[in-house]
């Protein structure tokens, strides 16, 4: 890392940290003040992080996937070793409590040696033709990947897409969040620190409108990676079509959990708080929608109302429930969608206004009464709000679980096995979770229906989506016998 009490970094390219012609400030979003400056990458740094990643991908390709698999595996070990470093610097640039940040980092780990057992596997098959030939097929790197990281889980999410993009021989180019880049930067150094060879892995740091724009429109680019809002992955999503190279979009959610009546209500209500205190509910997959069966609306209302009034509220590093929203931005912007539903109807169980206290707080915030059509309910409010629907049946829950644009994720919370398997098979969700919030691990894939995305990361998945397909077939006859439809 640079030196620890430095509140500058450079951008990470070919293996050195480097300076730009810019800078940018990253906040503390728990004081509203700076911590450190970064270097802004203009195209000049973006060029130069390409040409970087293009000059050492074949390399690295090239070798022996178990060596690949030796530096991933030392990587992940690197990463573990720095967990409380890593773990303060995102708490500090995300506000998110420093408990959360040590799992994250940790998870971020498992991620990238999951993917560090994958490069021995990563192969083909042979495929039965007519006549003396034979067909096989070869998994082979795409070569250069771009991938935009949000600022809410940057450590976990950069390794989830780094992890098997490394692994099957390919390079990155990292784009952070302005908001949160620091933490990414230390990744970079960490990777080269466990012998990953220079250029293989390169971090720009700046905006969208510049920085990323020159990243994910470059034609040198081979494969982009975003994970972010639907608005911006559509421009990016634009930008891969023009230059015809794959993508893969984890975009938006407004996920539903649904309770039954015969649910363990204790457990739904701690499902529910996860959804309102992970990184302040500023996650994709938080269920901001929670249907609650009639029979035990009211009990479960009762549960979840002393739940909420008993979070702590504070800076992360002090490691409260819930910490800072990431911005003042973000803070309006949920202001903004609770205002709204008060003054249309709505209520507050709980909640429903900004702390007397600096930083971006906000409090936890449970809304009654909301119509299924309301803002509050349709479009994802990212931050530490979730709104409650009572109904009456398990058909009228499934209808209004599915009636979003979105379809991220969803839970269902019941003890009727049959019931649990019907509902999930129904949900419009590319993963459903039956009496937990989260079971989300390396090797289970993930990504949305509808406008919460494209591809798959995660599992054997990803690796098939970071490689591309060649069919060789070979005549080792006279070929005379052999027949062929084309």
């Amino acid at each position: 890392m640079q030196e620890e009490q430095s509140d500058h970094y450079g951008m990470f390219i070919d293996g050195k940290f480097r300076d730009g012609a810019e800078t940018f400030d990253v906040e503390n979003p728990a004081t509203g003040s700076p911590i450190a400056t970064v270097a802004e990458a203009s195209e000049g740094g973006v060029d130069d992080a390409i040409t970087s990643a293009k000059r050492a991908q074949p390399e690295w390709a090239a070798m022996d996937p178990a060596e690949r698999g030796q530096h991933l595996s030392a990587f992940a070990e690197t990463i573990r070793e720095r967990v409380d470093e890593i773990s303060k610097t995102v708490t500090l640039e995300t506000g998110r409590p420093i408990g959360q940040s040590v799992g994250l980092v940790g998870s971020a780990a498992d991620y990238i040696e999951y993917y560090a057992g994958m490069t021995t596997k990563i192969q083909g098959e042979t495929i039965p033709v007519p006549g003396d030939q034979q067909a096989f097929t070869r998994k082979e790197p795409v070569g250069v990947s771009a991938q935009v990281i949000p600022w809410n889980a940057p450590i976990l999410l950069c390794c989830r897409g780094i992890g098997p993009a490394l692994a099957a021989g390919n390079a990155v180019v990292v784009k952070p969040a302005p908001e949160a880049p620091l933490g990414l930067l230390e990744i970079g150094e960490l990777a080269t620190e466990a012998g990953i060879p220079d250029g293989v892995l390169n971090v720009v740091t700046g905006d969208g409108e510049t920085t990323g724009a020159a990243l994910t429109t470059d034609p040198r680019i081979d494969e982009i990676t975003f994970t972010g809002s639907v608005a911006t992955g559509q421009i990016v999503g634009k930008a891969a079509i023009d230059n015809v190279v794959p993508t893969a979009l984890e975009l938006g959610g407004k996920s539903p959990a649904v309770v039954f009546e015969d649910a363990n209500l204790e457990d739904a209500v701690e499902g529910a708080m996860k959804a309102l205190t992970l990184m302040s509910g500023q996650v994709c997959f938080a269920t901001t929608r929670i249907f609650v069966h009639q029979g035990c609306y009211d009990e479960f209302r009762e549960a979840l109302r002393e739940a909420v009034e008993s979070i702590s509220i504070g800076p992360g590093i002090e490691d409260p429930d819930l910490g800072p929203l990431v911005s003042d931005d973000g803070l309006e912007k949920v202001r903004g969608y609770v205002d709204d539903a008060l003054e249309n109807g709505a209520s507050a169980l709980t909640g429903g206004a900004v702390p007397d206290r600096e930083g971006y707080f906000y409090e936890p915030t449970v809304i009654e009464g909301a119509d299924d059509d309301a803002p509050i309910s349709c479009e994802e409010v990212f931050g530490p709000v979730i709104a409650l629907y009572e109904f009456s049946d398990e058909r009228e829950a499934i209808r209004r679980a599915n009636d979003t644009e979105f379809g991220l994720y969803a839970t269902v919370w019941t003890n009727d096995l049959g019931r649990g398997h019907r509902v999930a098979n129904e949900i419009e969700a590319g993963s459903v979770m039956v009496n937990q919030y989260s079971g989300s691990y390396p090797q289970t894939p993930f990504g949305g229906y509808k406008k919460s995305g494209l591809g798959r990361e995660k599992g054997m998945q990803a690796i098939d989506h970071y490689t591309q397909l060649k069919t060789v077939n070979i005549d080792y006859g006279d070929g005379s016998d052999g027949t062929s439809d084309e």
